[in-house]
């Protein structure tokens, strides 16, 4: 593996002593593993729900809230948590995310009421939402950009590992060791990531001047308020939606206003004008929404349509996944000698073709029938995560890398709160009629073929340079 060349942007530190070289496999994994918890944590916890609520002695709506928590503040921070690091270090917030998430594990691990475990798992989110945009960003600003495809994609499938692994690691702890023990799971990834990002060099600090305090607390109430809004209405009134609705567009309104009276907003809007970063953040909301609705609701037919078991289940989901493992590579280096938009459009219009089938689901298929359609969607996933991230970052300047990764992040996490609404809106009752399981799959395909369209604006290829974003760190700190 290649090693990259960190040189200091003044005449001293262009020095041959003050060149620090750094392992890009390094890089890669520290990314990795701190990008892996996400995945994880959101989809180990299912499987335990039951056996948590039957612990607490709670109702159903108490698990929705330990799933949606995690899901809110995951997708709500992340801007801000981007927005710190490009502030001030993306290492430091980074290994900060890492130590934060590791103390909620163990608040979750011992917790001795179910508020307490909500509580943990929402500090999982903050601090996960932390850490993981300034590790993406990492990569973008230490890996040579002639093969940041490859690297993203590289991530992307231990991304997908994790998110394959989840529910049944989980299943396996809950049942021979008990749900409390599925939290360990994150001490294996943050204690290496940790020990790694201590190898990596401090990062230059890119947004200097006052921080912007009124600009982060309107982002923060107007992104969890619409999440809510989007979600709330499963376990409360439809009033208190309406009331979380208008207060997150009256917060974005009055950000929108804010960001453009300020010198160094904490959400620089101007990303969306930059050729590639909207069609890239569309592409990720639109192909998350239907990756994650179909990875929610097809479960839900095979157990109480076709009477499969959860290990059944488990097996044809792991089809799914692993196509996602074995493409995001090859989607990446693809994207590397192609150009971001010509893999990205091809892996878009593979999902649109493996979610159509769906749209005519019945109860008698065999099942081949349901897992080369999940075959088909996997291997289009893999394609197009890498190149579609990858325009992401490319798009914005070095110094709003992490910003520009933990927006890209919102709107992946966007599409799963817009799908997981959509699903509980059509399909009703315990056992919902196939009649509304036909028109959820429609609905997916409508979202996958609005990715087609998104994807289709991204840029051709580009003139790849490399990055000189790293430097050691100034001797002398510098002051706001």
């Amino acid at each position: 593996m290649a090693a990259v060349a960190l040189s200091g942007s003044s005449a001293t530190n262009t020095n041959s002593a003050d060149t620090r070289l750094v392992s890009e496999r390094t890089v890669l994994v520290t990314a990795a593993l701190g990008s892996m918890l996400a995945p994880l944590n959101s989809t180990m916890i299912v499987v335990a729900l039951p056996d948590i609520l039957d612990r607490f002695g709670r109702s159903l709506t108490w698990g929705s809230w330990i799933v949606l928590s995690y899901l809110v503040a995951m997708a709500s921070v992340q801007p801000l948590g981007g927005s710190l690091g490009d502030r001030y270090g993306r290492r430091r917030l980074f290994l900060l995310g890492l130590v934060g998430f590791l103390i909620a594990t163990v608040v979750a691990a011992l917790a001795w009421r179910i508020e307490v475990l909500i509580v943990a798992r929402t500090i999982q989110a903050v601090t996960g939402a932390i850490a993981i945009p300034n590790g993406i960003a990492l990569v973008r600003s230490l890996v040579p950009a002639d093969r940041q495809g490859r690297a993203f994609g590289s991530v992307g499938a231990w991304i997908a590992v994790a998110a394959a692994l989840g529910p049944p690691l989980g299943g396996i702890v809950t049942d021979s060791l008990g749900w409390r023990w599925i939290f360990a799971a994150n001490i294996l990834l943050i204690t290496p990531a940790l020990i790694l990002g201590l190898r990596l060099p401090a990062d230059r600090q890119h947004r200097l001047g006052q921080f912007d305090l009124r600009g982060a607390m309107l982002l923060t109430i107007s992104l969890i308020s619409l999440a809510l809004g989007l979600t709330i209405w499963k376990v409360t009134s439809i009033v208190d939606t309406i009331v979380f609705g208008v207060v997150g567009i009256a917060a974005g309104w009055l950000l929108l206003r804010h960001v453009r009276r300020v010198a160094l907003p904490v959400l620089n809007v101007s990303l969306f004008r930059r050729p590639g970063y909207t069609p890239a953040t569309l592409t990720v909301l639109f192909s998350n929404l239907a990756m994650y609705t179909l990875l929610l609701s097809l479960p839900v037919f095979l157990a109480r349509d076709v009477g499969w078991s959860s290990s059944q289940v488990g097996l044809l989901l792991a089809g799914l996944s692993l196509q996602m493992v074995v493409f995001s590579p090859v989607g990446g280096a693809l994207s590397d000698r192609l150009g971001r938009r010509a893999p990205a459009l091809l892996g878009v219009t593979l999902l649109a073709a493996g979610v159509a089938p769906f749209a005519g689901i019945a109860a008698g298929w065999p099942w081949y029938a349901f897992l080369l359609p999940l075959i088909v969607v996997g291997i289009g996933l893999g394609l197009s995560s890498a190149p579609v991230q990858t325009t992401a970052l490319e798009a914005a300047p070095h110094g709003e890398t992490g910003q520009a990764a933990g927006l890209f992040s919102t709107m992946r996490y966007l599409g799963s709160i817009l799908g997981s609404a959509g699903m509980a809106a059509i399909l009703s009752g315990s056992r919902p009629a196939i009649g509304e399981f036909r028109l959820l799959f429609a609905a997916l395909l409508i979202a996958a073929i609005l990715a087609i369209g998104a994807a289709a604006r991204l840029p051709g290829p580009l003139k790849l340079g490399r990055p000189a974003d790293f430097a050691p760190a100034p001797q002398q700190p510098t002051s706001d």
